[in-house]
């Protein structure tokens, strides 16, 4: 099983953003998305 500081749900522009700030600062992320990345 993997671990994960930060889940985030949705990789539209908020979200993909907050994920990449976080990988930045040493997290490890896991971005969970449905569509695609980027939103509408």
């Amino acid at each position: 099983m993997e671990h994960f500081d930060l889940a985030v749900v949705g990789a539209g522009l908020g979200g993909f953003n907050a994920a990449m700030q976080a990988v930045e600062l040493g997290a490890r992320v896991a971005l969970i998305e449905g569509n695609k990345v980027g939103g509408t």
